[in-house]
């Protein structure tokens, strides 16, 4: 029983039984002195309630006094040092509360600045110890997140260990720690798993070719698989494949077109191969017939030549689709370009984005440009780009003499380079669906070179590099209670939501979520869901002045139905975990039957979590809990759903530890704590 006191009741005890001993006292000093005197009683009586009440009051202030200026800045201190202690947690400690302490503030303070000296110069040792793993590691992580095809490692449960940007790109719903089975149908890759399993050792260690489809069925799939063999044992699988739907699209295309042709060339053949017959058998026959059979042979010749046009345009326009293109800035190819031909000067327009491939671009004005330039009477090159609808023509310019059609379409004949094969400059005009041509520009020659424009890519250095890959992830158990799960070894989604009021029962709707994935006791930044929502009703002013969400920006994003089945997808399998909890929750729960799905697992709220851990203070707003664990929450992010979801992740995750310290270790161990804190939330300020 004393070991669960805390420090203010055992003060409280000590006060009480210190008033409780003066009274009986003062009762046991008036009742002796009554038997010893002949005096009538009152005035002894009223004597020892006077002096009962008054040492009462005199305990009961000082005792105040105590709590205020004594025990709660020590549970204060012990508070702040136990949580940096036991996180990360930066910050000064506050000494203005223990003023009346002497020199134990002061000591705490100098505690604390030798333990963040001790844990520097620790991490410090271990970061030099570990610099060459680290780099390694970080080789590894840059090549997979780069590479062009996607790359899953899955461990035996096929759930999802490691994952690079392609993977991501080509199957959005991929994330770690989820089910492979969630974005692939994974049966073609079990059956390739078991021919793995039984091959033959003599036939090596090559990985099995399977061909499969998204979940979704929309996209098709050429994979390899081979295992990861650990101490002898498999342990895992390495799963690479690239999206081949376009591929079989083309193939499958070209096979139409291919067949299409044949057929209707068949025909024709056949009915000009009657005809012919016919006027060849009776060679006397009768001048009106035989011009209805010249007309008709003269008809079949058409429609053959019909449909070889249309047959090569269809060829093209498939060519061109299927032409692997990317988006390329114009400023890249003209600093290869003078690179290569010095004589070059780029102009304005570099900084233009184009859909094309820029090695065949490049390697077209390399040799254009070297046929030029062999003339003399040329000089002065200037390549530019300029904006024409949904095209960039870039233009080349020079002083001298014109260029000869003739000239032109010799160099576009040669072929690009010997990867290519026979592929020269004209096919590759043909592939971008486009021509070069030559105007005049101010009595300067020129060549204009239209291509598709594309939109830059959006590059943010500063962000952090999502999480891609995780190699401790605990291994599943579809069997096993949530609640006795340890916390660390739980998948969390922090979340948050902004709505049009503070009544879920009433009106009010949701107009943003958002969250981020924890696994592994990680904040996985690459894992993220934001989304607007329309509310089906207007934003209140007063509303829109706290978040900065307005009816304009809503009118285009999803309703609750959408938006909520999408971010119920995004949290299969994780515990929810809110600031507030019970606020969000109500809203989702709200809309359910609009989305056609059930949020049924288990929540936390941070709220409650920091009532538990810090009972000393009353505070317990996302402002408070960010500053006590040094979590920056800049103010332009405050109240914006993804923003204040990323600091509430960050604040939860510091929790943790000192929820284990505490002995809370397990989910059933935390919601059970929360529950015992849920009546405080009616006279405390918790925020939003």
């Amino acid at each position: 029983m004393p070991e669960r006191l805390g420090l203010r009741k055992r003060f409280a005890l000590f006060f009480a039984a210190l008033g409780g001993g003066a009274c009986v006292a003062i009762g046991l000093g008036a009742w002796v002195g009554l038997s010893r005197s002949a005096g009538a009683a009152d005035g002894f009586v009223i004597a020892a309630l006077i002096g009962m009440f008054g040492v009462l009051g005199l305990v009961a202030w000082i005792g105040f006094l105590f709590d205020q200026n004594v025990a709660r800045p020590i549970v204060a201190l012990t508070s702040d040092l136990s949580t940096r202690a036991r996180t990360d947690a930066g910050g000064e400690i506050d000494q203005s509360a223990a003023r009346y302490l002497g020199a134990l503030a002061p000591a705490a303070r100098n505690l604390h600045t030798a333990l963040t000296e001790a844990r520097a110069a620790g991490e410090e040792q271990v970061a030099r110890k570990t610099a060459a793993i680290e780099r390694e590691k970080a080789l590894f992580a840059a090549l997979l997140h780069d590479l062009a095809e996607g790359v899953f490692v899955i461990g035996p449960d096929q759930r999802i260990m490691l994952y690079n940007r392609a993977a991501r790109d080509i199957l959005p719903g991929a994330g770690l720690d989820r089910p492979l089975s969630g974005v692939i149908r994974v049966d073609p890759m079990l059956h390739a798993i078991e021919r793995l399993n039984h091959r033959d050792p003599s036939e090596g260690t090559r990985p099995e070719a399977f061909l499969t489809a998204s979940a979704d069925g929309a996209r098709l799939l050429i994979g390899r698989v081979s295992r990861v063999i650990s101490a002898g044992k498999s342990v895992g699988h390495v799963v690479v494949f690239h999206d081949a739907t376009d591929d079989l699209q083309a193939h499958a295309e070209h096979d139409h077109i291919f067949n299409d042709l044949l057929e209707q060339v068949r025909r024709s053949a056949a009915a000009m191969g009657a005809i012919l017959d016919v006027l060849t058998a009776d060679p006397d026959i009768e001048l009106p017939l035989r011009a209805t059979f010249d007309t008709a042979l003269h008809e079949e010749l058409q429609r053959v030549y019909d449909t070889l046009n249309e047959t090569a345009g269809a060829y093209d326009a498939a060519t061109s689709r299927h032409w692997p293109m990317t988006e390329v800035a114009a400023s890249d190819i003209f600093d290869a370009l003078a690179a290569r031909r010095p004589e070059v000067v780029a102009q304005s327009g570099g900084d233009a984005f184009l859909h094309c491939d820029g090695y065949a671009v490049l390697e077209i004005l390399d040799r254009i440009v070297g046929g030029l330039a062999d003339d003399p009477a040329r000089s002065d090159f200037a390549i530019a780009t300029r904006a024409a609808g949904d095209e960039v023509w870039i233009t080349l310019d020079w002083a001298g003499p014109k260029v000869a059609d003739s000239a032109l379409e010799a160099w576009l004949q040669v072929p690009l380079s010997a990867s290519y094969g026979q592929y020269s400059g004209r096919d590759a005009l043909q592939g971008h669906r486009t021509e070069i041509w030559p105007e005049d520009a101010d009595g300067r020659a020129r060549l204009v070179l239209p291509l598709r424009s594309a939109q830059p890519q959006v590059l943010k250095p500063q962000e952090e590099r999502p999480e891609f890959y995780d190699f401790n992830l605990p291994g599943a158990d579809g069997n096993r209670d949530w609640m006795t799960v340890p916390l660390r070894a739980l998948r969390f989604v922090v979340f948050d939501t902004e709505t049009t009021g503070l009544n879920p029962a009433g009106r009010d709707e949701i107009v943003q979520i958002a969250g981020m994935r924890i696994v592994n006791g990680r904040l996985l930044t690459g894992e993220v869901f934001d989304t607007l929502v329309n509310p089906g009703r207007k934003i209140p002013p007063a509303s829109t002045a706290v978040h900065k969400i307005d009816d304009t920006m809503v009118v285009d994003a999803p309703d609750i139905g959408a938006a909520g089945q999408a971010f119920h997808d995004f949290c299969e399998g994780s515990v929810l975990v809110a600031h507030n909890a019970p606020f969000d929750m109500a809203f989702l729960r709200k809309s359910q039957d609009r989305i056609g799905a059930r949020f049924g697992q288990p929540a936390l709220c941070t709220v409650l979590l920091s009532a538990v851990l810090f009972d000393h203070t009353g505070d317990h707003t996302l402002d408070a809990l960010c500053d006590r664990f040094g979590v920056d929450l800049p103010a332009e992010l405050r109240h914006t759903a993804l923003g204040d979801a990323r600091a509430t992740a960050q604040v939860f995750l510091h929790m943790l530890d000192l929820l284990e310290a505490r002995g809370i270790l397990t989910l059933g161990d935390a919601i059970a704590a929360s529950e015992q804190m849920t009546q405080i939330r009616k006279a405390q300020n918790y925020g939003t």
